[in-house]
């Protein structure tokens, strides 16, 4: 006997596959976002591209939203699981993922994340003013971010001036780090001299909750991403406040300033304050910088430590904190 999804036409069963024949973002383009986030970027033309008008883009999201909702009970999109109830059609378009901005059924804005970015892991992004530079040199731009579920607000880009070397052939591009600490949907406002500019909504993957792995470093064991950060680990049990040596790996200008350091809990939303201190470089034990924590972690299960770098994200290690013994 035919399954559900064996008796549903063809065209049907497609929706769920990719539309592309290889990866859209191979990790060569990663690693160049990254790094221009960093470093400024490297230029390259963009054709731009024509967009249907503001009414034909939100009739087609209507109708795509009801065809799966009919057909696919909603299991085929995650995203659009999250949008349930939708407060009318307005509702679901401004929450709607969206890497392109339209204004007036014109291009205005692109976002082009790097790599398979995840919550609680720098990946970077291209923000593709589509304006030559000539309208935007000298101006500012700002980008601030916020989450649908939990109104957290963070700011992706500082208020940056608007340089000649932003520009390509068309259109003008700024870096940022693009490092969520929470999955889901999220919001990006783009101001340019403290006007709205346009905006982008990105849903935000979970990263893995598998514990983070251990390395050497020096003399010593830690827990961690290698080459990025890592503390020496003498483990977690809950409401127990210990010391943890951090390690970190990365350019002088990178490691200095204010650090914060955070965490949530997987299967929640709410973001602890666990330490801040002020950082600088200083080499120990093999790293580029060193700084002596206390840490205390209230409840036991798994936890995402994300270390925040003059409100940047910096990284983030996976940790499983244990019972207190009776």
């Amino acid at each position: 006997m035919k399954t559900e999804q064996e008796l549903q036409p063809d065209w049907i069963q497609e929706l769920a596959s990719s539309p592309f024949n290889e990866p859209m973002f191979t990790e060569k383009m990663k690693s160049s976002v990254l790094n221009s986030a960093a470093n400024g970027s490297v230029k390259k033309g963009r054709k731009k591209r024509k967009s249907p008008t503001r009414l034909r883009v939100i009739t087609a999201s209507a109708f795509m939203i009801l065809l799966i909702a009919t057909v696919g009970g909603w299991r085929e999109s995650p995203a659009l699981q999250r949008m349930i109830p939708i407060k009318g059609l307005g509702y679901a378009a401004k929450w709607t993922p969206r890497n392109v901005y339209t204004e007036n059924g014109v291009d205005k804005l692109q976002a082009v994340q790097g790599g398979d970015f995840t919550a609680g892991s720098p990946a970077g992004a291209w923000w593709n003013l589509l304006t030559p530079i000539q309208a935007l040199e000298g101006k500012t731009i700002h980008i601030t971010a916020v989450h649908r579920d939990t109104g957290t607000t963070l700011e992706e880009l500082v208020e940056t001036e608007i340089t000649s070397d932003m520009a390509y052939d068309n259109f003008t591009r700024v870096s940022s780090r693009f490092a969520l600490p929470l999955s889901g949907l999220w919001r990006f406002d783009v101001m340019v001299d403290q006007e709205k500019y346009g905006d982008i909504v990105v849903d935000v993957p979970d990263s893995s909750w598998e514990p983070s792995p251990s390395f050497r470093s020096g003399n010593y064991a830690m827990t961690g991403v290698e080459g990025r950060l890592g503390f020496i680990d003498p483990g977690f049990i809950a409401n127990q406040p210990n010391k943890y040596m951090w390690h970190f790996w990365g350019r002088a200008e990178e490691l200095k300033g204010d650090l914060l350091i955070t965490a949530v809990k997987k299967g929640t939303t709410e973001i602890v304050d666990v330490f801040k201190t002020r950082i600088s470089p200083y080499p120990h034990n093999g790293a580029d910088a060193a700084i002596p924590t206390s840490m205390s972690l209230p409840s036991p299960g798994l936890w995402r430590i994300m270390v925040s770098i003059n409100g940047q994200l910096f990284g983030s290690v996976i940790v499983e904190v244990d019972k207190p013994q009776d």
